[in-house]
């Protein structure tokens, strides 16, 4: 999968973006304050990323139908805590509709950053 010009390729060596990287330095001088989650495992890389960045004291916003398990019976457990502690989760319509609504400008404004998997 490719990512583009704009975006910040970040290696994460584990579970988490977060752990051992330079995501949160990285989101913190771009002023960012929220982190919208997507992607697999919903039970591992995708919770232990919306728990760090909500440690850390990001607003964190979980994608409901664009993260995903090899186990489909692990899906809705884990999206149960996540609501009930550590982010909004939303589908990814609620999402776009969201992101449309903010204001333009800061929506566009800057690079985003991107997690990669690395050696786990």
């Amino acid at each position: 999968m490719g990512y583009r010009e704009d975006e910040v390729l970040i290696r994460k060596p584990s579970y988490g973006a977060f752990y051992d990287t330079p995501l949160d330095t990285i989101l913190r001088n771009l002023g960012r304050d929220t982190v919208i989650v997507t992607g697999t495992l919903t039970n591992y890389c995708c919770g232990t990323t919306a728990r760090q960045a909500y440690e850390r004291g990001y607003r964190v916003v979980f994608g409901a139908d664009v993260t995903a398990t090899d186990d489909e019976s692990r899906q809705e457990p884990e999206l149960a805590v996540l609501r009930k502690g550590f982010a909004l989760v939303l589908s990814a319509e609620e999402i776009a509709d969201r992101l449309s609504a903010a204001d333009p400008a800061s929506a566009a404004a800057g690079p985003k950053a991107t997690a990669a998997s690395g050696p786990a």
